[in-house]
C-alpha cells in the first residue's frame, strides 16, 4: 500500500508540473517563458528556437525521471529505503523539472535585451496609490480562524486525556493552523496588482482577489484538522475492514486541497477577464529584471513579501526582503532537517533489531530505539509461545512487510507492543494489566531460548 501512495503522490507531482510549465512554451497574456514580449517578437526565428529547445528538453527531463523511479519499485521490501529514495527522488525532481524553463527564460530575456522588445516602462510599475492605502474590507475575518484552532486544541486534549493515543497527530494539526493562520494574514498585506488606469478597477480586482484566497486559506486549515481526526479515528480502530479507507482518504486529502488552490486561481482569473474585457485600459508592466529565473521573485526596492506569480498559480516569496529570506532559507533548512532526520531514524530501525534482556532485579528490558520498554518480571499475568499475531493497526510505530514494531491494537487483544520479525513464528506472548507484548527473534531458536528464560522467571 505504500508503494501506491508513493506512486499517486509522484503522478499528482508529475501533472502538477506538466501544467504549469508546458503553458509557458505559449505566448500567453503577453508573456512567453514568463518574459514580457510584444506579439511581433514571436515571429522571430531565434524564439521559435527556444520554444523547441524547451519542448526536447522537458521531455527529456519528464522521461528520465520516469525511469529513475525503477530503485523505487525494486525496494518494494526495504521500506527505509524505500522510503529515502522517494524523498530523494522528490527532491532531485523539483530541482531538474526547472532546469529547461530556466534556460527558456533565460535565452528568451537575452533575445529580449538585444532586439529592444521591451513592452511599457522597462522598470516595475508601482500600484495606484488609492488602491495600496485602501483595507481589505472583504477579506476573510482573523477571527474565523478560531474554528481551526479550536479543532486543534480539543484534537490535543482528546489524545492528552488517553494514553493509547499518540499526541504528534494533535500537535501537527495545530501547526497547520498556524501556519495557515500566518498565510492568511502576510496575503493581506500583498502589493495590490495594476490591471487598468481606472483605480476603481484595481480596487475591486485586487478585493475580490485577497478575499478569495483569505478564505481558501481558512477553509484549508479546517480541511487539515478533518483530516488528521479521520487518520487518528483510522490508526485506532481495530476493525481490518478499514485500512483500505487509508488509500481512499489519502487520495482524498490530496485531491480536494490542489482541487481547491484551483478553482480559487480560476474564479481569479475569470474575475480579471470579465472585469478587464469591459475596461479596456490594460497597464502591463515589464519588470523582468526583479523574477531571477522567471519563478522567482527577487526586489529590494518592493517592501511586499508576497505577490502574484508569473508562472503557475497563487502567490511567491520577495526574496529581498527581510521576512522573504527568513521564509526561504528557514524553509531550506527545515526541509533538509526533515529528509536527513527522517532517514537517520529509518536507516537505524533498519540496521538495529529489538534487544531483550533480564536484569538481575527480575525485570525485563525490550530496548530499540523511539520503543524501548520495561516492565516486572512479576507484572506478566500469562506467558507463552503462539504461532501467529491477531491481525491489527498501528497506533505509533513501525509496520513493513518484515518487521513490526511499536505500538499497535490488535483485534481481541487491544492495546499491544510488537518487536517482531513478520512471518517467522514462533512468537513469545506476553500478558500484562492491559497490554500485550510480542517478541521474537530471526533465529526460531533462540526465540524459543528467551521463552524459556523467561519461563524460568515467571516461575520463581
Amino acid at each position: 500500500m505504500l508503494l501506491v501512495i508513493y506512486l499517486v503522490t509522484i503522478l499528482i507531482c508529475y501533472i502538477a508540473m506538466l501544467t504549469t510549465y508546458m503553458p509557458q512554451a505559449k505566448y500567453h497574456n503577453g508573456m512567453l517563458f514568463a518574459v514580457m514580449l510584444p506579439s511581433q517578437a514571436m515571429d522571430h526565428p531565434a524564439i521559435r528556437e527556444v520554444q523547441a529547445q524547451f519542448k526536447k528538453q522537458f521531455r527529456q527531463v519528464m522521461i528520465g525521471s520516469l525511469v529513475a523511479l525503477i530503485p523505487l519499485v525494486l525496494l518494494y521490501a526495504q521500506l527505509a529505503y524505500q522510503t529515502i529514495y522517494f524523498l530523494v527522488w522528490l527532491t532531485v525532481f523539483a530541482v531538474v523539472i526547472v532546469i529547461p524553463f530556466r534556460r527558456a527564460f533565460r535565452a528568451t530575456l537575452a533575445l529580449k535585451r538585444e532586439h529592444d522588445w521591451f513592452v511599457g516602462m522597462k522598470r516595475v510599475i508601482h500600484s495606484d496609490l488609492r488602491v495600496a492605502q485602501l483595507k481589505n474590507k472583504r477579506s476573510a475575518p482573523l477571527w474565523l480562524f478560531i474554528i481551526p484552532f479550536a479543532m486543534s486544541f480539543s484534537l490535543i486534549g482528546w489524545a492528552a486525556s488517553d494514553p493509547t493515543r499518540d499526541l504528534g497527530l494533535p500537535i501537527a494539526s495545530l501547526i497547520m493552523s498556524v501556519i495557515f493562520f500566518l498565510i492568511s494574514l502576510s496575503m493581506r498585506k500583498v502589493k495590490g496588482k495594476v490591471y487598468s488606469a481606472n483605480s476603481e478597477v484595481n480596487l475591486s480586482l485586487n478585493q475580490a482577489k485577497r478575499r478569495l484566497w483569505s478564505y481558501c486559506w481558512l477553509f484549508m486549515a479546517i480541511l487539515e484538522n478533518v483530516h488528521f481526526l479521520l487518520i487518528d479515528q483510522l490508526m485506532m480502530n481495530e476493525n481490518l475492514e478499514w485500512k483500505g479507507v487509508w488509500l481512499v482518504v489519502t487520495l482524498l486529502f490530496t485531491a480536494i486541497p490542489l482541487g481547491i488552490i484551483l478553482t480559487v486561481n480560476h474564479r481569479v482569473k475569470m474575475s480579471e477577464q470579465d472585469i478587464l474585457a469591459n475596461d479596456g485600459k490594460i497597464i502591463y508592466s515589464d519588470d523582468d529584471e526583479y523574477w531571477g529565473n522567471g519563478f522567482t521573485y527577487h526586489n529590494p526596492n518592493d517592501s511586499s513579501v508576497f505577490v502574484t506569480k508569473r508562472v503557475g498559480i497563487g502567490f511567491t516569496i520577495n526574496s529581498a526582503t527581510s521576512v522573504g529570506k527568513v521564509f526561504v532559507w528557514g524553509s531550506a533548512i527545515v526541509f533538509a532537517a526533515i529528509i536527513v532526520g527522517v532517514s537517520f531514524l529509518l536507516i537505524r530501525s533498519e540496521l538495529t533489531s529489538p534487544v531483550l534482556t533480564i536484569t538481575a532485579e527480575h525485570n525485563v528490558h525490550i530496548d530499540y530505539p523511539m520503543y524501548s520498554y520495561d516492565f516486572k518480571v512479576d507484572d506478566i499475568e500469562q506467558l507463552s509461545l503462539v504461532d501467529s499475531i491477531p491481525k491489527g493497526t498501528k497506533t505509533n510505530g513501525e509496520a513493513t512487510d518484515q518487521y513490526a514494531r511499536g505500538n499497535f491494537r490488535l483485534k481481541e487483544l487491544g492495546r499491544s507492543k510488537l518487536y517482531v520479525v513478520k512471518n517467522n513464528p514462533p512468537y513469545i506472548q506476553i500478558k500484562l494489566k492491559d497490554l500485550y507484548v510480542f517478541y521474537n527473534e530471526k533465529d526460531p531458536a533462540q526465540t524459543k531460548k528467551w521463552y524459556e528464560r523467561l519461563q524460568i522467571q515467571v516461575q520463581k
